[in-house]
């Protein structure tokens, strides 16, 4: 993969935190622009420690460590040597508890300081802030105080605050926290969008479901190291590797594997399958050639 088409590049990056706590243990990594990322892995295995280095929450704590970032108009940053803000114009991060980065009185105004900051036009910003608070869900709250929502709609509100910025990757930590399953799915819909629009969108996640159904890559990580990596057949099909991190593939995929239909990962794609086996199954073996001549 060339720099055009790389936007995060990972290279032997250590992180020990304070007391000796070794999170990572030698990250090789490189991220697509436009792909949508799951990171998952049973807690504790460094799924969060690595997306905050990728824009610069967390630096390499080993020498040799590097993060880079390949901005869309062509310049090569490493996070060591930047400043968090600048780095941020590039990555947007949002935290599982959405209560760590919401700061202002209104909706609006938490969806609009950060454009402000980088000299948006004023009437773009206000229809941009409209359509993406109706692209989480949040459509006629933009002049609700923050706190009087609930957990599940902050953390909406967080995640509308960095798409609304247009950065060339989202990294969210745990979209669903707080969510139900219609709020989830109205999550992941506003990530696939921003994706559809040729942006990058990282989740870390423990909802095989949907990780099946919307990422088109997925990192597994155990003990601070990338234990696999592929599309979401290719990992969700290593069941023995996954029983290292105590992740179960999605039930659907599950389900389908001990009926003898490979490659099914989500809930459609078994209806899909199984309903092409019953049509083949119930209309029979073809018929035999026509044929006038009398033996």
């Amino acid at each position: 993969m060339n720099h055009l088409d790389t936007v995060i590049e990972i290279d032997g990056v250590e992180h020990t935190y304070g007391g000796g706590a070794k999170a990572l243990a030698g990250v090789d990594l490189t991220i697509g622009r436009g792909e949508f990322v799951a990171i998952i892995g049973r807690n504790g295995s460094g799924k969060t420690t690595l997306a905050k280095h990728f824009n610069g929450l967390l630096r390499p704590t080993n020498p040799g460590g590097t993060v880079r970032l390949h901005t869309r108009d062509g310049r090569t940053v490493d996070t060591r040597g930047t400043r968090l803000h600048h780095l941020a114009a590039t990555v947007g991060y949002v935290f599982q508890n959405p209560d760590r980065q919401i700061f202002h009185d209104t909706c609006r105004e938490e969806l609009e300081y950060g454009p402000r900051n980088i000299g948006a036009d004023p009437e773009t910003l206000a229809r941009e802030v409209s359509e993406t608070m109706e692209l989480v869900g949040l459509e006629g709250r933009e002049d609700t105080n923050p706190i009087h929502l609930s957990r599940g709609e902050r953390q909406r509100l967080a995640i509308a605050s960095t798409l609304v910025m247009g950065c060339d990757v989202a990294v969210i930590d745990e979209p669903t926290t707080g969510q139900d399953r219609a709020e989830s799915r109205k999550i992941l819909d506003s990530l696939a969008h921003h994706h559809a629009l040729g942006r990058t969108v990282v989740i870390i996640s423990h909802d095989m479901a949907l990780v099946a159904e919307y990422a088109t890559r997925v990192i597994a990580m155990r003990k601070g190291r990338v234990l696999t990596d592929g599309t979401p057949a290719e990992v969700f099909s290593q069941r023995e590797v996954l029983q290292e991190t105590n992740i179960r593939p999605p039930q659907a995929a599950v389900l389908a594997a001990e009926l003898g239909l490979p490659g099914v990962l989500t809930v459609d794609d078994a209806v899909r399958e199984m309903s092409a086996v019953l049509t083949r199954t119930h209309s029979g073996p073809a018929p035999l050639p026509h044929d006038d001549k009398v033996c």
